[in-house]
């Protein structure tokens, strides 16, 4: 009966997934948040904003954007994407990251998964400014309810000179949220 139980539960989630291209899956499972779900930066769900923060290369990055200054998005169906910018309409600010991440599967809220790959473009402000990084480990997943609820969280904590990762590693703690 428990086994019968769990493909109902499983099925259920299912049925009541509503997915699009740019809107992950929820489930209302709803529990405690760890790990790269639980860390900071925070975008809580009262107001569209995208928050980078940390280090690479030694140096500071703070990007913070909300409204209409954003031009980020994911894509989370069989596979997913996130991108910023999300369109080539709009030039980023001198302080924003160009940053493009994928991982392997679709993800419900609640769900956590590495990064399989992407790139960055350190901003104007940096004292490497334009210089690009292969994207080569991290973490992303979707925050179920409380305050972010549906959050995109991330963490990108390795990444190599070039965009094809044939360079050397560079010292990185870059961690962010999209809502």
């Amino acid at each position: 009966m428990a086994d019968l139980l769990g493909i109902w539960g499983f099925a259920g989630r299912l049925m009541v997934c509503s997915c699009s291209l740019l809107i992950a899956c929820g489930s209302s499972d709803g529990g405690a948040m760890t790990g790269v779900l639980a860390q900071a930066p925070h975008c809580p769900t009262d107001k569209p904003a995208l928050k980078i923060e940390g280090t690479i290369a030694g140096a500071a990055i703070v990007d913070t954007r909300a409204d209409n200054d954003i031009n980020a998005g994911y894509e989370n169906a069989t596979t997913g994407r996130f991108a910023t910018p999300f369109v080539s309409l709009a030039t980023l600010e001198s302080n924003q990251l160009a940053l493009t991440f994928t991982w392997p599967h679709a993800l419900f809220y609640g769900d956590t998964s590495a990064i399989s790959g992407g790139s960055l473009t350190l901003p104007a402000t940096h004292p490497q400014a334009g210089a690009v990084y292969c994207v080569s480990q991290g973490q992303v997943g979707f925050v179920d309810g409380g305050s972010e609820d549906g959050a995109l969280k991330f963490a990108i904590t390795e990444v190599k000179a070039g965009a094809d990762c044939s360079g050397a590693p560079a010292a990185v703690d870059l961690r962010g949220c999209d809502q």
